[in-house]
C-alpha cells in the first residue's frame, strides 16, 4: 500500500482515509477537516505497509471508502489502540460477494475486461451526477489501466486465502444510487454486522467532505469554547446542571449514595469542567481518589476538604482505553461524552474500566438536539438514539436507570440563543470544509415559534449501568 500526507494542520489528530480500488491520494486533493491532518492510503497489490507512518499522532479517525472498506478491516490492526472512529462508505467487508459486496460476476467480468476504454466507463459509473463527474476528472487517479488490473488480480487472490476481518465499524454511509457496490447488498452486509447505517442520496462518487463534517468532531475547537465559557457555565448551562440534579436524585432514590461512599480505590469523572458534578461526587466518596480528567478546563474549585484527588487535562476518549482493566469502581460523566468521536467505543472502554458491579453514572444527548442550529447550518453533532445507546449498552451492563427527556429553552431573540450558547461553550457553529456559518445567517434565519419566542431544544439522556 501507499501513503501520503495531503494536509497538514501538525495536529495531534489523524484522518486516515482508505481510498477505493484504482484510486490515489490526488481523487482527495479538495478536502480538509478543520483539527486534523489527512492521510490517504491506496493501491492494495499488497496489504504491506510501515505504520511508523502515523508515529507522533495520539488519535487516528479512519473513514474507508470502497474497496478500501476490505482493505482497512484487513490492515489496522497494529494502530487500533489510537483509532477512535472508523466510518465506512459505500463498500462493505465482502468485496466480491452476490448479497453482501460487488456481485462476483461483475467484478470477474471487470477483471477480465479491464482496459484504458473500460476504466473510464467504470469511473463514469461511480459518479451519479455530472457535478460529481466534473470532480472526479478534476482529480483523476494518474495510474495505468494495467496497474490496476495487477491490483484488482491481487484483490481477487488474496479473498482465496482469508475471511473478512470482523472490525468493529461505528457506522456505515450507503448512497442509494451506488453502481459499484449495489445499496441493497450494502444495506444486508452491516446488518449482518450490527452496524448502524445511515443511508445517503448519491453514487458511489462524491463529494467526501460532508461526510467528514457530519461524522468526525472538532475538538480542538471544542476544547477553545469550553476553555472560553468555563468561568460563565454554572450560570447559564441550566439544561446541563438540570440534568446533573436529576442523576444526582435518581441516584439517591436508588439508595446508591453509599454505595457510592463505599467505593475503596478510585472514582473517575470524566469531563470535570467548571467541577458542579464533582462536588456532588466528592461530597458522596470517602476513602477512595477521586480522579478528574478534562480536555480544557482547570481543576475545579470548592472541592470538600478531606478527600484525595487526582485531576489532569487530556482527551478522555483517548485516556480511557489506556488505563489498565477494573481500574476504577465507579466512572461519572455529565454533558461530555457527546464530544466523543465514538460513544459506541466509549460504552466498551468504560465497561474494561469498571470493576464488575461498579456502575458508570452518565449524561449527554441523543439526536435532534439543538436541531434550530443544525437545521440552519447543516452541521451537528453525530448522536446516538436512546434505542441505539440502550443497544450498546445491554450486552456488557445491567441498565439500572435511563431516562431521556426533551427541554426547551426560550429566548427573545436569535441573537441571545447565540449568547447563550457562548457562555456555556455548547457553540454548534462549528468549523467545517465548507467555512463557519456566520452568525448573521443564524440570526436571519432561527425559527420563532406561535408564542413569539425563539425556542432552543435539548435532548438529554441520563443513564445509571452496572458492570456484569
Amino acid at each position: 500500500m501507499q501513503y501520503r500526507l495531503i494536509h497538514s494542520e501538525k495536529s495531534p489528530r489523524l484522518l486516515l482515509i482508505f481510498a477505493g480500488w484504482g484510486m490515489d491520494a490526488g481523487v482527495f486533493a479538495n478536502l480538509c477537516r478543520p483539527g486534523y491532518d489527512i492521510m490517504v492510503v491506496w493501491d492494495y497489490r499488497s496489504f504491506h505497509i510501515d505504520w511508523s507512518c502515523v508515529d507522533g499522532y495520539d488519535e487516528i479517525c479512519l473513514l474507508a471508502w470502497s474497496m478500501g472498506v476490505y482493505a482497512a478491516s484487513q490492515t489496522v490492526q497494529a494502530i487500533e489502540n489510537r483509532i477512535t472512529r472508523r466510518v465506512a462508505v459505500n463498500g462493505t467487508p465482502y468485496p466480491v460477494d452476490d448479497r453482501m459486496g460487488i456481485p462476483e460476476v461483475i467484478f470477474e467480468g471487470t477483471l477480465a475486461g479491464l482496459n484504458d476504454v473500460t476504466l473510464g466507463k467504470f469511473y463514469r459509473r461511480m459518479c451519479a451526477t455530472r457535478a460529481d463527474m466534473a470532480l472526479f476528472e478534476a482529480h483523476r487517479p494518474s495510474r495505468s489501466a494495467d496497474e490496476l488490473k495487477d491490483e484488482l488480480q491481487a484483490v481477487s487472490d488474496r479473498l482465496i486465502l482469508n475471511t473478512p476481518a470482523r472490525m468493529m465499524w461505528d457506522v456505515a454511509v450507503a448512497c442509494k444510487d451506488d453502481r459499484i457496490f449495489p445499496f441493497h447488498n450494502q444495506r444486508a452486509a452491516w446488518m449482518s454486522l450490527g452496524v448502524p447505517l445511515q443511508v445517503e442520496d448519491g453514487g458511489h462518487f462524491f463529494d467526501f467532505n460532508h461526510i467528514l463534517d457530519a461524522h468526525f468532531i472538532d475538538k480542538t475547537l471544542v476544547e477553545a469554547r469550553f476553555e472560553n465559557g468555563t468561568a460563565t457555565y454554572d450560570r447559564y448551562a441550566a439544561v446541563q446542571i438540570d440534568a446533573v440534579e436529576r442523576l444526582v436524585g435518581m441516584i439517591k432514590t436508588l439508595g446508591m449514595t453509599a454505595e457510592i461512599g463505599a467505593a475503596r480505590n478510585a472514582v473517575l469523572e470524566i469531563g470535570s469542567g467548571s467541577g458542579f458534578l464533582s462536588r456532588k461526587i466528592a461530597a458522596m466518596v470517602n476513602g477512595a481518589t477521586l480522579t478528574m480528567w478534562d480536555l480544557a478546563a482547570p481543576m475545579p474549585g470548592g472541592l470538600p476538604p478531606g478527600r484525595r484527588y487526582d485531576f489532569c487535562n487530556l482527551d478522555a476518549e483517548l485516556a480511557l482505553r489506556r488505563i489498565r482493566p477494573e481500574s476504577y469502581d465507579h466512572i461519572f460523566s455529565a454533558s461530555t461524552i457527546q464530544w466523543f468521536n465514538s460513544p459506541e467505543r466509549f460504552v466498551r472502554d468504560c465497561h474494561r474500566a469498571l470493576r464488575t458491579d461498579g456502575c458508570a453514572f452518565l449524561t449527554t444527548y441523543t439526536r435532534g438536539n439543538m436541531h434550530e442550529i443544525s437545521d440552519i447550518t447543516g452541521n451537528a453533532l453525530p448522536l446516538l438514539t436512546p434505542e441505539r445507546w440502550a443497544e450498546l449498552a445491554a450486552p456488557l451492563f445491567d441498565i439500572v436507570a435511563c431516562e431521556a427527556y426533551e427541554r426547551d429553552l426560550d429566548f427573545e431573540s436569535p441573537a441571545d440563543v447565540l449568547r447563550h450558547m457562548k457562555l456555556t461553550g455548547v457553540n454548534s457553529l462549528s468549523r467545517s470544509s465548507r467555512g463557519t456559518v456566520s452568525a448573521r445567517a443564524i440570526i436571519d434565519h432561527y425559527p420563532m415559534r406561535l408564542d413569539g419566542r425563539y425556542h432552543l431544544s435539548y435532548r438529554p439522556i441520563i443513564m445509571i449501568l452496572r458492570k456484569r
